[in-house]
């Protein structure tokens, strides 16, 4: 319970959580919602102590204790659905054999993007670009992840760059320092996001640079709060939150920044048609947007959009590594031989195949990911138009509909304790199945980026930026927990859980 108040994105958020509680207003708005806006389907509540518990309090006790509630669900319900009561819908949980009838539907039926606005609450987080098209998701896929090898050169140049700027100057080979990981990571991150999002200079720009890493905090910190009001009520407390209005005027900043860019290329294009174009993917985002999606300022927005997707998410995984690494530490001198044989192999220098050999490597970041997962619940769906399911179940249109994906890895199959080799090893028993045991595949076992149309599509990207910056840590630094400290927690709000972004490591440097 303490993480819960003590994580500072959520502290500023804690009065008007308050005010939520005691609100007969908000009581009395949540009951005339859910006459109003649910659809009906009949599959069992769970997290309710009593039938005659208001289902706004449920609700609270999810925001705190998601994975218990999750949990009771699928212990009791076990291969069927059951409803989880968050604060602010139902959501309906399915089992995961439905996960492959149900990823190749049509838009029109079956809708990821408006599952993410609702979650995000688009109107306000500003998300709800999302709607107007695809154009970032589209290149992500087309442009991106095929050139990743290519890039390799590029992503460990600034990586170079960054760990010389962000790591601690005063690290020595003699004495352990206090470091605080995370927010070492997430400066490598946004660097090594921007590089190759849009590109040298302005990856460099200090105020690009804070306003990608700040824009997820003002988004999620909005949602949390907005949540615990009636839909009817939003509109009148937004205003009141002074990250609603950081969220405005971060898009400012990016049209600014960004915007001025865009115009600034397309001048220099029109004039010198000739010359090479910068290989990022603000370019290829450029190069690909219709009239509309083009605008500076549409292509402003979708850069911080990126933003929110990438650096938080790759920055939690590859801390949650560290954090093992800590506690796991047999596993770091493997680790550590494996990345050296891998770039000896290739002559000593980083190329296109290094990091698909690091087998192990890759094998310790999916088991960290599988005991530590971003989010509780995956492959969230609104349902547009009422869905028949093959068992004949009907879905009603309007269902928000998810997979307890952190509940499937847990299952009787999986050891419960960490055995950092666990994929790894499957994938040289399997020769034929190798692929599906990678960090960044997705199946119906393993959801924790989606699956199907909708998969992360930059979650390619983030492997390799996830192994790198780990591959790097391991060959130049030794880290450990203090003495007494247990592993850092995590804290949940909602079905999401947050990494401990305070906790300090002791490093040294390598001789």
């Amino acid at each position: 319970m303490e993480l819960f108040y003590t994580n500072p994105w959520l502290q500023e958020s804690s009065s008007l959580v308050k005010l939520s509680l005691i609100a007969l207003s908000i009581v009395i708005g949540y009951r005339l919602q859910k006459v109003i806006f649910s659809p009906h389907l009949q599959a069992p509540f769970v997290g309710f102590r009593s039938r005659w518990e208001p289902r706004w309090l449920v609700g609270l006790r999810f925001s705190k204790d998601a994975l218990h509630h999750i949990q009771q669900g699928c212990r009791q319900y076990k291969n069927g659905m059951f409803r989880i009561a968050r604060v602010d819908t139902d959501i309906l949980a399915i089992p995961t054999r439905f996960v492959d009838e149900l990823h190749s539907k049509p838009d029109e039926q079956l809708s990821a993007i408006k599952a993410h606005m609702k979650n995000l609450l688009g109107r306000y987080s500003t998300i709800d670009i999302l709607d107007e098209g695809i154009l970032h998701t589209y290149v992500l896929q087309t442009e991106l992840t095929p050139r990743l090898g290519n890039l390799i050169h590029i992503v460990k140049s600034e990586l170079d760059f960054a760990l010389a700027r962000e790591l601690p100057s005063n690290l020595t080979v003699d004495d352990w320092t206090p470091v605080c990981i995370y927010d070492v990571i997430l400066r490598i991150v946004a660097r090594i996001s921007a590089r190759i999002f849009v590109g040298l200079p302005t990856c460099r720009n200090e105020e690009w640079l804070n306003l990608s890493i700040h824009f997820t905090g003002d988004v999620f910190l909005t949602m949390a709060i907005l949540r615990r009001f009636p839909r009817w009520m939003r509109p009148l407390i937004a205003p009141i939150i002074p990250r609603y209005w950081a969220i405005r005027r971060g898009l400012g900043t990016a049209d600014r920044v960004i915007g001025s860019l865009v115009r600034e290329r397309r001048a220099q294009q029109a004039e010198n048609p000739g010359d090479e174009k910068p290989a990022d993917l603000l370019q290829w985002m450029m190069d690909k947007a219709s009239p509309s999606d083009g605008r500076p300022e549409k292509l402003a927005h979708r850069q911080l959009i990126l933003s929110l997707a990438a650096i938080h998410t790759t920055t939690a995984s590859a801390t949650q590594a560290v954090y093992d690494l800590c506690v796991y530490g047999n596993y770091v001198e493997p680790l550590r031989r494996e990345v050296l044989q891998a770039v000896a192999e290739d002559g000593g220098e980083y190329r296109k195949t290094t990091l698909t050999k690091m087998w192990d490597l890759d094998s310790f970041i999916k088991e960290v990911q599988r005991l530590n997962p971003p989010a509780l619940l995956s492959f969230q769906r609104i349902v547009m138009r009422d869905l028949t399911l093959s068992d004949g179940t009907i879905l009603p249109r309007g269902t928000h509909l998810a997979v307890p994906a952190a509940d499937i890895t847990k299952e009787a199959e999986y050891d419960p304790e960490f055995d950092g080799y666990r994929y790894s090893r499957r994938r040289r028993a399997h020769p034929a199945e190798a692929h599906r045991h990678q960090f960044a595949t997705t199946d119906q076992t393993s959801l924790h980026f989606g699956h199907g149309k909708y998969a992360c599509p930059g979650r390619f990207f983030a492997a390799n930026e996830i192994k790198m910056i780990l591959a790097h840590l391991l060959v130049g630094y030794e880290f450990r927990l203090p003495d007494g400290k247990c592993r850092p927690g995590n804290t949940m709000i909602d079905e999401v859980l947050l990494v401990d972004t305070q906790a300090k490591v002791l490093m040294r440097r390598r001789m």
